[in-house]
């Protein structure tokens, strides 16, 4: 298995084996923290990269969702968007609706003050410690929405209102998810890298070709370093989950 700085790297066949093999681990500690709590607190994050996993964990077995509250890790803020579009909507098609957790936090994407939703959701966030954390990486290099050059990783805060930088506009507008709606939205509200950090346990699902080339430029760099926010998971242990189309030459 190889490693990227503390987190271990799993190579998976294709996409649906990475789904599969995810939604496994996750599951066995959801189940380890639901033996040792009443209630437990995770953060998923939306896009393409996710479907797969989202399928395989509203699958997976003995699971008590009735004691999970559920966190979005960000989403697009656009008083003009339609609600289908947004990684909240998203996250319960593929997941919540599926297994009907105790709790679902959204981002309010519409909100009419994004600073005042970013305290509203940060205070939910801070209440209880995070257990499981499961997210992506853009083709920008972004973890949630901390894009390069708008991300601290030691950020007092733990949401921000961000702008959408070119390359992840690009990557979102060929998402299948948001085809129909034909633009992207230019910024969003997303969970800092401390926010992100201070989970228990770390879950980073990444299949697909067109990840590969930012995965290696992941795999290339020896420290962890803010112009490339993703970098951060060489300092922190976890899992992240590449299939052969996006894993770096390297990890093979």
């Amino acid at each position: 298995m190889a490693m990227y700085g503390k987190t271990r790297v799993v190579v998976c066949k294709d996409a649906h084996d990475l789904g599969k093999k995810a939604a496994e681990q996750v599951a066995a500690e959801m189940r380890e923290y639901l033996r040792a709590k009443n209630e437990i607190r995770m953060v998923f994050a939306a896009g393409e990269s996710q479907d797969t996993f989202f399928y395989a964990l509203a699958r997976e077995p003995d699971l008590d969702w009735r004691r999970v509250v559920c966190f979005n890790i960000d989403d697009f803020w656009d008083v003009r968007m339609p609600e289908k579009f947004t990684c909240g909507a998203q996250t319960t098609r593929g997941l919540y609706r599926l297994v009907n957790p105790k709790a679902v936090n959204l981002v309010r994407f519409n909100a009419a003050d994004p600073d005042a939703e970013c305290a509203r959701f940060e205070t939910l966030l801070r209440e209880k410690s995070i257990d499981i954390l499961c997210q992506g990486i853009g083709t920008s290099g972004h973890l949630a929405l901390n894009e390069p050059g708008q991300c601290s990783f030691k950020d007092k805060k733990w949401m921000r209102l961000v702008e959408l930088v070119p390359q992840s506009k690009k990557q979102l507008i060929a998402d299948p998810n948001f085809k129909e709606l034909g633009y992207i939205p230019e910024k969003g509200l997303t969970m800092t890298i401390p926010a992100i950090l201070s989970a228990a346990r770390m879950h980073t699902i990444v299949p697909l070709a067109l990840k590969k080339p930012i995965l290696t430029r992941l795999a290339a760099l020896a420290l962890s370093d803010e112009s490339l926010p993703a970098s951060i998971l060489h300092d922190r242990e976890g899992m992240l989950y590449v299939d052969e189309d996006s894993c770096p030459d390297i990890w093979r």
